[in-house]
């Protein structure tokens, strides 16, 4: 009876330090686990643009190039929601916002020759103030003392962002300070002040 007893009580403590042991090793993998998904989504919040809450549209827009193929800008864009002759347009989100993006894709050649978004509208300029922007001396246009990119870029502060292309090398970039001042200014090839207008 007491074999009995004893083999029945070292059964049990046996169980007992299985069953600790497998609790033991599971939450160590439940914590390698836990320490795995911390470093992956550290990772992934630094690889994120900063205001990824506000919508990737204009980080979509940016990869676009004149003389891609239609394929190329699906790839990037999505879907059209619609087509107009050559005019495909394409919903994306910019500051939390819709926005529509105009992609002119050429009938005969099928690449891209045109592209463009209203990015200065109210609804989306917040996504791209800068404080490092300074409108201060956008005088400089109308004097013509500013009268290429680069002297746009120098008196402004920061490289501003493109708004819209042109096959023939034409552009025009947005600047926004954190006022909420802004300016579009459009470029030839050369890079040399056409036009401009904002809100300064």
């Amino acid at each position: 009876m007491k074999k009995i007893l004893l083999t029945m009580l070292m059964l049990v403590l046996g169980l007992a330090l299985v069953a600790c042991g497998g609790s033991n090793s599971s939450n160590s993998n439940s914590s390698d686990s836990n320490n795995s998904n911390s470093s992956d989504s550290s990772n992934i919040a630094q690889e994120k643009p900063e205001r990824t809450n506000s919508g990737d549209g204009y980080e979509k827009f940016s990869q676009l190039k004149i003389g891609m193929t239609e394929s190329e800008v699906h790839a990037i864009l999505g879907e059209p929601t619609r087509v107009d002759k050559a005019y495909y347009y394409y919903n994306v989100i910019v500051n939390g916002n819709d926005l529509e993006l105009t992609v002119w894709i050429d009938m005969t050649t099928g690449l891209v020759t045109y592209y463009s978004g209203e990015f200065s509208a109210s609804e989306y300029r917040a996504e791209f103030a800068d404080s490092k922007t300074d409108l201060s001396g956008v005088n400089g246009l109308k004097s013509e003392e500013i009268t290429t990119y680069d002297e746009c870029v120098k008196a402004f502060k920061t490289p501003g962002y493109l708004m819209n292309m042109k096959e023939n090398g034409s552009y025009q970039c947005l600047w926004v300070d954190d006022d909420d001042s802004y300016i579009r200014v459009s470029f030839d090839a050369d890079g040399n002040v056409k036009s401009y207008a904002g809100l300064v």
